[in-house]
């Protein structure tokens, strides 16, 4: 063979070696789905509003996938996954977050293991945030489902103008909870006969359902509750601290974890985890990293990230997961980040880019919201355990909600809630 053939034999095989190449995700990790057939992907809208899907899903996937139809179905009276799943119609993705695993991903058997899609895609979990994998296994026995869409992040918002009224100094990033306990006490106070609070917020969540100690609230082993655990009253007494000022009272109304979440946009809280309606706030505020326990330094909450779970029985798996794919590219992740989901993706001048196209957000201390790293996903329930009983909703709460308006104290409560709890999972099991 002459030079001249051998560098054109050469030149011929460069696409072809290059077409080989690993997909890592960040450039295009589906591909071109299958042949580029028409296909109808069927997306079970759990965790997305309509607004959200038609701007992250429909318009994105239709410039990228032409060939696809993206259809949603809104988890609505008619069309719950239940009823879908009753009738045979089983959706390609379902879009949730962690707590859709146990709550309906299990119950309905709906859990698909796609690992072997990951292996033959070539598709390259490591650019992910390890905590959404860490999340998935942990839940659904040791299996990837799906592939994340974005995380729920969460920060400290503080109330600057009240702040202000009373000369506190503004929370920092990296203040522990006895940091902001000691905050809290000074904007705890009586002023014209308004009660100002130091700290208000969905409690239920911030304090339990996302504390940092891996307790879940049932135990990963046995049909029994964690109640009795010595953390929990770690984790109760810090949130107790906060609701037991001087001057503070609750009835069943304002005892409550979504009352006492819509104060601090009243203006009467200095600081709260979970907001609410932010664009109608009348006063000055920002952000800083949410508290951390002295013991557990560095570490925020857990992570509440939302999927594309691939569901069983799909008929078109191969396409979802190319989608799910594309939706973690470094492109996508990124113009997703700008227009205000928070990426899944390690990558730190992805995460850099949040909320960059929001005005709202405009000089706001935005890397406060990845200062600290995910703390670790509880251990989900062994295979077989009850999984269908809400036992924060159904009997922890309450029995919090009991010693906030002194009808019970501490022990007690937590005694009677696992009580209730135990009874609760052994009727659920006998079903």
């Amino acid at each position: 063979m002459s030079r001249k053939t051998s560098a054109l034999a050469a030149m011929l095989l460069i696409p072809l070696i290059s077409a080989c190449g690993a997909r890592t995700g960040s450039e295009d990790a589906g591909g071109k789905a299958e042949e580029n057939k028409p296909v109808e992907l069927m997306f079970y809208m759990n965790s997305i509003s309509q607004a959200e899907f038609d701007k992250f899903y429909v318009e994105p996937l239709k410039q990228k996938f032409p060939h696809i139809t993206v259809k949603g179905i809104a988890a609505a009276k008619g069309s719950y996954i239940e009823e879908l799943v009753a009738t045979g119609t089983i959706p390609d993705i379902f879009i949730g977050t962690k707590g859709s695993i146990p709550n309906q991903m299990n119950s309905l058997k709906l859990v698909e293991d796609i690992g072997s899609l990951v292996t033959s895609e070539k598709y390259d979990t490591n650019r992910l945030d390890p905590a959404t994998i860490d999340i998935m296994k942990k839940t659904a026995n040791g299996a990837i489902i799906g592939l994340p869409l974005n995380i729920n992040v969460n920060a400290l918002y503080y109330n600057k103008s009240l702040f202000d009224k009373f000369g506190v100094s503004y929370p920092k990033d990296g203040m522990s909870w006895d940091d902001i306990y000691e905050l809290a006490k000074k904007l705890n106070r009586q002023d014209q006969g308004v009660q100002y609070r130091g700290f208000t917020d969905r409690w239920g969540d911030t304090f339990f359902a996302l504390n940092p100690f891996e307790l879940p609230y049932l135990d990963p082993k046995e049909e029994k509750t964690t109640f009795q655990n010595e953390t929990w009253r770690k984790v109760i007494d810090n949130w107790l601290r906060f609701y037991t000022l001087p001057g503070l009272t609750f009835d069943e109304k304002t005892a409550s974890k979504e009352a006492d979440r819509k104060l601090f946009q009243t203006g009467i809280s200095g600081m709260t985890i979970m907001p609410l309606d932010i664009p109608s706030w009348t006063f000055g505020w920002d952000i800083v990293s949410t508290p951390i326990y002295k013991d557990k330094p560095g570490v925020s909450m857990q992570a509440n990230p939302r999927y594309n779970f691939l569901v069983k029985g799909s008929k078109n798996q191969k396409a979802a997961f190319q989608v799910a794919a594309y939706m973690t590219s470094d492109d996508y992740q990124t113009k997703m980040s700008k227009d205000g989901l928070f990426p899944v993706l390690s990558n730190q001048s992805i995460k850099k880019a949040y909320l960059e196209n929001d005005p709202l957000y405009k000089g706001k201390n935005i890397p406060a919201y990845y200062y600290l790293k995910f703390a670790p996903e509880p251990q989900g329930r062994a295979p077989g355990l009850v999984n269908s009983v809400n036992v924060q909703d159904k009997y922890l709460l309450p029995e919090m909600m009991n010693v906030l308006t002194g009808k019970k104290d501490v022990n007690t409560a937590l005694r009677q809630a696992d009580e209730a709890a135990t009874k609760g999972l052994a009727e659920a099991k006998s079903k």
